[in-house]
């Protein structure tokens, strides 16, 4: 099954690059792969949920002598997100709306982002970690060049040089622990660091979190998402939003164990998180265009995560995986909101909106479930997503962070407020036939139920959450799984 999840979409991808069948083809071969992700994610979710590991070893080898991938419940929430999100995003890619050309090459790029993505989220090593890495970075650089406008262009740069650096620093911090320990696979390492000297392993594991930190986009390594998110497509913006960030997160929360080694790094990513999201919130404020807005309630939102993951312990790591599933629906929603308004008003600027082009009231039910779940509004997920930061925060005793985020929530749900205002505040009636023609949810609508779900569900998810957590920080079930998979080599560790 975890060959599948990987393997599956790479081989997709590849089969309608070459092939390059005609648009109504690709988009079913998309459809039918992502529903083949999506149960496939469930069934893994559901075998993981008890405590079970699932672990599958390459070549014959047992780890950490050979490459291994491993499943267990953190890795399979983040898996079933990013197989709903792929589905979610090739239903709103439609020809009419995004052109034949956009689909074409949308729907294989898509599907190798997808199999870097899981690749990351199941890797059991760190150098395939950074392996996985790159292939994301090439997928989502081809994907930014799909509108091929001067702007996509000059949005592509960013993400390259600044990720660039972050895999540079990544890989010599890669290099420290194997000179260390002899090993990059997690598992060991989490073992094998205990001894290492001390300042040697601060230094190695400093580059990991700045690397991490930066793909996560958080303050002050956060300029390039505001230029290249909305250079995009609208629907692969919102799979960029949703998902393309959190592998940062996934990587940090992975590391959790190696991380709370130092107890000055978590201290740092507390403060990082902290000022991610006042600044990214302070940002968006600031901006009219409502995708370059929500690029910055990003570096904002990943801040709650971030600052979460530093405070560990299973309130923190909870809290934090929480937040990342419901940011990740709720983002990704915002975009296609903000598709059907530029398209409906054919301006980004939000201050010449006008209500009357959009489609009428269901458009703004949905921008409402979306936008005051993010701002955090009972009885949606964002209330209880920021319930457990702050809850997570009060018993860490971190009232300054506490007070930093509870400010950030204040202005986030001001810049709702604002979008509200400028896009769907009423107008005086329109003469007849100046309606466009009404608002059909489709994609959108599957995101916002989604939304409500994750909020009617909130307890349930919330406990799968904290028991990911225990499991993550204590780590036996995990080395135990990974060092008894089958394969050559001696049983256990060696």
């Amino acid at each position: 099954m975890l060959l599948i999840l990987f393997a599956l979409p790479a081989f997709a991808g590849l089969l309608l690059w070459l092939a390059r069948p005609n648009v109504k083809t690709s988009r079913r071969i998309a459809l039918l792969i992502s529903g083949i992700l999506i149960i496939s994610a469930a069934w893994l979710v559901q075998q993981t949920s008890q405590g079970a590991v699932q672990v599958m070893a390459f070549g014959g080898w047992r780890p950490p002598y050979g490459i291994a991938f491993a499943a267990d419940a953190l890795s399979s929430a983040f898996i079933l997100l990013q197989a709903l999100l792929l589905g979610i995003t090739f239903l709103a890619l439609r020809v009419e709306q995004h052109g034949e050309e956009t689909l074409l090459r949308a729907h294989p790029l898509a599907l190798f982002l997808t199999s870097g993505l899981i690749g990351g989220f199941l890797t059991g090593d760190l150098f395939n970690l950074f392996v996985m890495f790159e292939a994301v970075l090439i997928s989502s650089y081809l994907l930014l060049q799909i509108p091929g406008t001067r702007r996509s262009l000059a949005g592509a740069l960013p993400v390259i040089v600044v990720n660039f650096v972050a895999s540079a620093l990544f890989l010599a911090g890669l290099g420290l622990l194997y000179g260390m320990t002899g090993s990059v696979n997690l598992a060991d390492l989490s073992e094998q660091l205990v001894n290492a000297p001390p300042n040697l392993r601060r230094v190695a594991l400093a580059l990991l979190v700045v690397a991490f930190g930066t793909k996560a986009a958080i303050v002050p390594l956060s300029f390039w998402m505001p230029a290249s998110y909305p250079t995009l497509a609208a629907p692969l913006a919102a799979l960029f939003a949703g998902i393309m960030t959190k592998l940062g997160v996934y990587a940090l929360l992975r590391i959790h164990a190696l991380i709370s080694l130092d107890p000055g790094l978590s201290e740092a990513l507390i403060w990082a998180g902290g000022a991610s999201a006042l600044v990214g919130v302070l940002a968006a404020l600031s901006q009219y265009e409502m995708r370059r807005l929500l690029s910055f309630h990003s570096v904002s939102q990943v801040g709650y995560i971030v600052a979460a993951l530093g405070l560990g312990e299973p309130l923190g790591l909870a809290a934090a995986l929480f937040f990342a599933l419901h940011h990740s629906l709720v983002k990704s929603s915002l975009y296609l909101v903000a598709d059907e308004l530029e398209r409906r008003n054919a301006t980004r600027d939000l201050r010449k909106m006008d209500f009357r082009r959009t489609g009428g009231g269901l458009l703004a039910l949905c921008f409402g479930v979306a936008a005051f779940s993010l701002a955090g509004l009972p009885p949606l997920s964002g209330f209880f997503g920021k319930l457990s930061v702050f809850r997570a925060a009060f018993e860490a005793e971190s009232f300054v962070l506490l007070g930093l985020l509870l400010v950030a929530s204040l202005f986030t749900l001001a810049s709702m407020l604002k979008i509200w205002r400028f896009a769907f505040a009423r107008k005086p009636a329109p003469k007849k036939g100046e309606f466009h023609t009404q608002f059909q949810p489709g994609a959108l609508g599957l995101l916002v139920t989604l939304i409500l779900v994750l909020g009617f569900s909130a307890g349930p998810v919330y406990t799968y959450a904290l028991e990911a957590a225990k499991e993550n920080i204590d780590g036996s079930k995990y080395r135990e799984a990974v060092f008894n998979a089958m394969g050559e080599g001696p049983i256990g560790k060696p």
